[in-house]
Formats: structure tokens, C-alpha cells, sequence
């Protein structure tokens, strides 16, 4: 059998400073009596080294594993409201992709093979300006056409990839668990979801870091869908937020992204940028 058995790794960007986290996440493990992370969280209010930026872990382990990787940045707007908590978390926690050292980092994977996508904001689903927008912003950064998307916290309606076709994007993986991983829908390969589009493709989603969490998924479970997905021949595409780089914080995590691979690796799958699958 031909092996068409391909990975399509992503990293969406949603936060590249720890910011109010550092006193959130302190009260929060003070009241569940963890010392150690209180500790942590702690000393890192204090600490010049920033946690969630991470770029540099993620490139020497794609470059030692000869891979590369799509990365979805994010451009949030939301405006910050005291009587509407729900804003809070988007708007205290957003940073700019025109901050010069994100913008570097930008143009530093751009242009040594990696993939830049937008993550479209929070309200950018159902919104043709916000879309544009935001695709312009980051397209003045790299000097070129971004064709690639992914909704912050998948959110997606019956009118979202329309207006992504709309604006110029020519797929979207926004299709997908955000609480546990798999194959949404039974999804295993790219579709085109416009009937009268041909040219825009839906890369399905199938593993996320957060849905690992929220679950406790153990190695195991995710070997047993890398099997799935070789059996299949699918298309395994794997989200792994940039701050999740971080063992004290995200304990295995850096761990379960290796062995991640090396399974992929050992079923011989070929690994591509998404815009090569286009």
C-alpha cells in the first residue's frame, strides 16, 4: 500500500507574554494547595524570562526532527470592558503582531521555511471587515499573500467560510474539537465546503493540546489516533499552542509533541506544510 499517510503540524499563537496569568493562575494554586506551582507562579512575577515565548524551543525541535510547521498568529481587537467579564481574558491578554520582536520572529520563520496563517480574532467569524483586516495587517508584515486561517477558539458558522473565501483565504482548519481530540465528524481528509468553490479546502483538526488536557489523555490515546489516522491514510493535522512549551507550566507537554512525532516518523508519514496540500 502506497503511503499517503500525512502530518500537518500548527502552532496558533494566541499569547506570547504571561501577563494577569502570573497572579491567576498563583491565587489559583494557592487555593488548591500546590506549593510547587505557587512557587512557581511567584517567582515568575519576578522573573525577566517570559514563560510563554517560546519560539526558539519550537524551532530547534522541528529543526532536530527535520519538520516544519504552520503558525497561526492572532491579531485580537476586542476592546476591554469592566462590566463584561467575559471580554476580560481577549482583551487583557492579546498582544500585537506589529511589536517589533513578534514582528521579527515573523519574518524569521517566514522566510527559513516556515508557515505563517492568521488566526482570526475572536468576532472575526462572522465578520467580512474584521477578516480583511486582519489578513492585511499581517500580510504588510511578510510582504506577501497569507492563504491560510484558523478561528481563535474554533468558533465558526454556517457563513464563516465564505466570508474567509471571501477575503482571499484559500483554506481554513478551523474544524474541530477545542475539548477532546479525534476526527470531528469522522472528517479524516481535506473537503471543500463551498459548493461553488472548488479552490477553498477545510483541513479537519484532529489533535489540540487544550483537548488533551481537558480530557487527561494519556500517550496512549494519542498513539492509538496516530494508528487511526495511518490506517485511514488520513490527513492528521496537530495544533500545539507556542506557550504550551513550557514543562513547569505545562508539565509532558513538550514531551507528548516529540513522542508525537516520532510515532508519525516510525509510520513513515509524510510531513507537510499546509499550503503544500493546497
Amino acid at each position: 500500500m502506497n503511503n499517503n499517510f500525512t502530518v500537518c503540524l500548527t502552532h496558533d499563537v494566541d499569547r506570547v507574554h504571561k501577563g494577569y496569568q502570573k497572579f491567576t493562575r498563583f491565587i489559583s494554586s494557592l487555593f488548591n494547595y500546590d506549593f510547587e506551582k505557587t512557587v512557581y507562579h511567584l517567582l515568575s512575577v519576578f522573573s525577566k524570562e517570559d514563560p510563554y515565548w517560546n519560539f526558539e524551543k519550537i524551532i530547534e525541535i522541528e529543526e532536530r526532527n527535520k519538520v516544519k510547521s504552520t503558525f497561526f498568529f492572532l491579531n485580537e481587537s476586542m476592546d476591554h470592558n469592566f462590566f463584561k467579564p467575559n471580554t476580560w481574558k481577549l482583551s487583557l491578554g492579546r498582544y500585537s503582531i506589529q511589536d517589533i520582536n513578534v514582528r521579527r520572529y515573523i519574518n524569521w520563520l517566514d522566510k527559513n521555511g516556515w508557515e505563517i496563517g492568521l488566526h482570526g480574532s475572536y468576532n472575526s467569524y462572522k465578520n467580512y471587515k474584521m477578516l480583511k483586516d486582519e489578513k492585511l495587517n499581517l500580510e504588510s508584515i511578510v510582504g506577501h499573500d497569507i492563504i491560510g486561517i484558523r478561528q481563535h477558539y474554533l468558533k465558526i458558522n454556517h457563513r464563516t467560510w465564505g466570508l474567509q473565501a471571501k477575503v482571499g483565504f484559500i483554506y481554513d482548519s478551523s474544524y474541530g474539537y477545542t475539548n477532546r481530540i479525534g476526527f470531528r465528524g469522522e472528517k479524516l481528509y481535506p473537503f471543500y465546503p463551498l459548493n461553488h468553490d472548488r479552490k477553498f479546502k477545510v483541513f479537519p483538526l484532529a489533535i489540540m493540546d487544550f483537548g488533551i488536557m481537558k480530557q487527561n489523555y494519556r500517550i496512549k490515546r494519542i498513539k492509538e489516533l496516530i494508528d487511526y489516522a495511518y490506517e485511514n491514510q488520513a490527513v492528521l493535522v496537530v495544533n500545539w499552542h507556542q506557550r504550551v512549551f513550557n514543562d513547569k507550566e505545562f508539565p509532558d507537554f513538550i514531551k507528548k509533541y516529540e513522542f508525537l512525532i516520532a510515532e508519525c516518523k516510525k509510520r513513515n508519514a509524510n510531513f507537510k506544510l499546509l499550503r503544500e496540500l493546497i
